[in-house]
């Protein structure tokens, strides 16, 4: 995964919580970013979106949780079920961003290992645990929370978080992804 790692400001490393995997913002805190949407040839809409990671479940916990739901497969062999509970928000950051919806589709948010290179895609069907983020679709204003389902190796001690910012090509389109730890 690629993502920008420096500012002018940090002196070469961009050290604020949940700008790189190196400093993943912690459990529980709030991470406040910018999305943009519009098209690459009118000035981009820009929205705000303010992520809390506020619960992990892991293991025999999350086979719990899963089975409640009526879920009862067990993970692949070497690896367990990873439950993050989280607060989406959205809301408007510009004048003139108008009422534009936001839906969160598969593969923005990822687990990955601690190093952030190998990404763990959600579960089988993640869809089905409900309330599930994957999916919804926000309105400006809205915040809503929900699990996202990951299958993870149990190797993998710390594992992270990665949202992948909707951005306009060629506009700003230097948004980098915002990470949080999963442990």
């Amino acid at each position: 995964m690629k993502e920008p790692e420096t500012t002018p400001a940090s002196g070469g490393r961009n050290t604020r919580p949940g700008s790189s995997c190196r400093t993943p913002a912690p459990l529980g805190s709030t991470v406040q970013t910018t999305i943009e949407r519009g098209n690459a040839y009118l000035s981009p809409k820009l929205f705000g979106v303010d992520i809390t990671v506020k619960k992990v479940t892991r293991g025999d916990d999350a086979l719990k949780l899963l089975a409640e739901q009526g879920r009862g497969q067990s993970p692949a062999a070497g690896n367990d079920y990873l439950l993050a509970w989280l607060e989406f928000s959205y809301y408007r950051k510009t004048r003139g961003a108008g009422d534009e919806p936001y839906t969160l589709h598969e593969g923005q948010f990822v687990a990955s290992s601690e190093d952030g290179l190998t990404e763990y895609p959600s579960a089988p069907d993640s869809e089905a645990f409900q309330p599930n983020l994957v999916g919804h679709t926000f309105q400006p204003g809205e915040a809503y929370e929900g699990w996202l389902l990951f299958e993870v190796p149990k190797t993998t001690r710390r594992p992270l978080l990665c949202y992948k910012r909707q951005h306009t090509e060629g506009m700003y389109g230097i948004w980098g992804y915002v990470w949080f730890r999963l442990s």
